[in-house]
């Protein structure tokens, strides 16, 4: 009995994680790269984005729920706070490599872990 608790409590551990899509356009060409991300409670979806030095990003943050914003300070980029349900669209460009984070700025919703990685490699 004690292995099947264990195993199913390993299971349910890892659930957050498969939220946590990365999303990786390291792979492709030039020009403009879109991506949209969304919020599951204090979860961002994907919670990790990669990308190269130099690329434009488009980036669509959609509101899944409560009030959000999306930020990251090495790029001058934010959206506004919106509430549940909206979107908005910012434009941006990578223009330095390193490990960045992308958090909410909305009261302590960073502290409560709404934040993820923006990676940007040469």
């Amino acid at each position: 009995m004690k292995k099947i608790l264990l195993i199913a409590l390993f299971g349910a551990a890892l659930l957050p994680l498969a939220a946590q899509d990365v999303v990786d356009l390291t792979g492709e060409g030039p020009g403009v790269k879109e991506i949209s991300v969304t919020n599951k409670g204090f979860d961002y979806i994907p919670g990790e984005i990669r990308v190269k030095k130099g690329d434009t990003i488009r980036l669509t943050f959609t509101n899944g729920g409560g009030f959000h914003d999306w930020v990251i300070d090495e790029f001058d980029a934010a959206t506004r706070q919106i509430p549940g349900g909206r979107s908005e669209t910012i434009e941006f460009v990578a223009d330095r490599s390193g490990s960045f984070e992308f958090y909410c700025s909305v009261g302590n919703h960073r502290a409560m872990g709404m934040w993820g990685k923006f990676i940007v490699v040469d």
